[in-house]
């Protein structure tokens, strides 16, 4: 196979056409969306070969139509509290509709912003990156009923019943 070369004014014309794109991305209006179900999480990964890793915001709607929609991905330093204020003014800016559920991990910070922007939202923990974990953890046999567990304390009404639950199988 040959290698594709590009002039410096190619890749000039194609960063600056990549950099409008996105911009218009990031500002376009998300009126148009009935948002059921919104889904955030963040990713950390270096952006540079020997940089420090950095967290990249990634914001998915499933509309009530059963679009599945990215509505935004930005970059951010943590998932602190001034960060997720800073993603959710930027989304109702937008007209972004309160979702029913909001599915996040369990960062506090985006779980108190989320609550003071959405409160009228249902938010819901993810745990995919934690089962997947333990998962590889748990004897394949075991993994089922460890599994199910899992899922019973998750699915508690309160966090109260969800911690009488974890006390009700002897976890610490």
């Amino acid at each position: 196979m040959g290698h594709f070369v590009l002039s410096k004014s190619a890749v000039s014309e194609l960063t600056d056409s990549l950099a409008q794109e996105y911009d218009a991305f990031r500002s376009r209006d998300l009126s148009g969306y009935e948002v059921a179900y919104l889904f955030l999480d963040a990713v950390y990964e270096p952006l540079r070969r020997w940089d420090s890793k950095t967290g990249v915001v990634g914001v998915w709607a499933m509309c009530e139509d059963g679009r599945k929609v990215l509505l935004s991905l930005s970059t951010a330093k943590s998932e602190s509290y001034e960060s997720g204020l800073e993603v959710r003014r930027d989304r109702l800016q937008r007209g972004l509709q309160t979702p029913v559920t909001i599915t996040t991990g369990g960062a506090p910070g985006l779980t108190k912003a989320i609550d003071g922007i959405w409160p009228k939202a249902w938010r819901i923990r993810g745990g995919l990156h934690t089962r997947q974990n333990l998962q590889q953890k748990v004897p394949p046999q075991a993994w089922p009923a460890f599994k199910a567990v899992g899922v019973d304390r998750r699915d508690a009404p309160s966090v109260a019943e969800a911690e009488r639950r974890r006390q009700g199988i002897g976890m610490r």
